[in-house]
C-alpha cells in the first residue's frame, strides 16, 4: 500500500524489488551455523515394522538430510516405542518421529519435546484412525462379536494399539477392555496383523488413513507382506492427531529452523524420501503444534491415573 500511495521513483522500485528477491531466497535457504555444535544428529524412529526394516526404509532420509544440512544424520532404532522415547529425554535422541501418544508420553515426562511436523493424508486430513481388523473370512462382523475372544493389542506406547482402544472401551463403551477381551500385546503392529492373519488372534488393533495411504497396513501392503482383501476392518476410532516428527526443545533456534525446513519440503524436492518417512503416501509433511496433541494428552493421563488405582 505504501508503495501505491508514494510516487516513487522508477530507480527506486527496481531496487525495492530486487531486494524482495534477495530476501526471499534468504528465507529459502537453510540458515546453518549450528554444525560445528552437532556434527551428528540422531533421528530416532518408532517401528511401524522390525527394526532391521526400519534401518531399509529409512536410509534414504538419512542420505537426504545428512546431504541437505551438512551434518550425520544417523537412525537410532530400538525394538520398542520406549527406547526412543527414553533417548529423546536423556538427549541422546534429537529428532524423533512419534505416534500421538508416544509424543504426549514424553512430554509429560519432561517437557523437553516439541512437535515440528506431520503428514498430512491423501485426501487433505492431518490425523489417523486406530482399526480393529479381523480376517475377511473370518465370521465376526463388528466388535461385539469379539467379546470374549482374543484380541491383541501392541504396545503401551501406542496411540492406536493401545491408548485409543483403551481409553474407548473404558470411557465410550462402557467396559475395561481387558474384561470385554482377551487382550495380550503383541509387540507391535506388523506382529498384530500377521497374529490376526496366521489365526494366533482373533482380531487386533493397528492403524491406516484413508484409502490405506499411509500406516501400518501400507507398510506391509507395499512389501508384500499383506493382500488388503485377507482382512477387514469392523470398527474404527474417531481421527487421531497425525504422528508428529519432534525435536528436542533445547536445540538452537537456527537448528530448529533448519529441521522444519528439511520435512516441509520433502514433498516438493524428493516424494520418494517423503514416503519412507510418512509410511506411505501423503501430500507432504505440514507444520503441527503441541496444541493439536490436547486430546491424546488427556488421554494418557487417563492411563496413567487408572493405573494407580489398580496398584493401590
Amino acid at each position: 500500500m505504501l508503495l501505491r500511495r508514494s510516487l516513487l521513483k522508477t530507480a527506486t522500485a527496481v531496487l525495492f524489488g530486487a531486494a524482495l528477491t534477495v530476501n526471499s531466497a534468504s528465507a529459502d535457504s537453510y540458515i546453518g551455523g549450528w554444525q560445528k555444535d552437532y556434527p551428528v544428529v540422531n533421528y530416532g524412529v518408532i517401528s511401524v515394522e522390525t527394526a532391521t526394516d526400519n534401518l531399509k526404509s529409512q536410509k534414504k532420509f538419512v542420505d537426504y538430510a545428512s546431504k541437505e544440512l551438512g551434518v550425520q544424520f544417523k537412525l537410532f532404532t530400538a525394538a520398542e516405542y520406549s527406547g526412543i522415547m527414553n533417548g529423546l529425554v536423556a538427549g541422546q535422541v534429537q529428532v524423533g518421529w512419534l505416534g500421538a501418544s508416544s509424543y504426549a508420553s514424553v512430554w509429560q515426562n519432561c517437557k523437553c519435546v516439541e512437535p515440528i511436523a506431520g503428514a498430512q493424508d491423501v485426501a487433505g486430513g492431518m490425523g489417523y484412525n486406530s482399526v480393529l481388523i479381523v480376517k475377511s473370512d473370518s465370521p465376526y462382523k463388528s466388535y461385539q462379536d469379539l467379546k470374549g475372544k482374543t484380541v491383541a493389542r501392541n504396545d503401551a506406547n501406542s496411540t492406536s494399539g493401545f491408548t485409543v482402544p483403551t481409553y474407548t472401551w473404558a470411557e465410550e463403551i462402557g467396559t475395561p477392555i481387558d474384561d470385554y477381551f482377551n487382550s495380550p500385546l503383541s509387540g507391535g503392529h506388523q506382529q498384530t496383523v500377521t497374529g490376526v492373519l496366521n489365526g494366533t488372534f482373533d482380531g487386533g488393533f493397528t492403524w491406516t488413513t484413508v484409502n490405506d495411504g499411509f500406516g501400518a497396513l501400507r507398510k506391509m501392503i507395499d512389501k508384500g507382506l499383506l493382500n488388503r482383501k485377507d482382512i477387514r476392518v469392523i470398527w474404527t476410532s474417531a481421527l487421531i492427531p497425525t504422528p508428529p516428527v519432534v525435536i528436542r526443545s533445547d536445540l538452537p533456534q537456527a537448528m530448529k529452523s533448519d529441521l522444519i525446513k528439511l520435512f516441509l519440503r520433502l514433498e516438493e524436492n524428493d516424494p520418494k524420501v517423503a514416503e519412507a518417512v510418512a509410511q506411505g503416501k501423503t501430500l507432504g509433511m505440514q507444520r503441527v503444534y503441541h496444541e493439536d496433541y490436547i486430546t491424546i494428552m488427556k488421554a494418557k493421563a487417563w492411563l496413567k491415573a487408572n493405573r494407580k488405582k489398580k496398584k493401590s
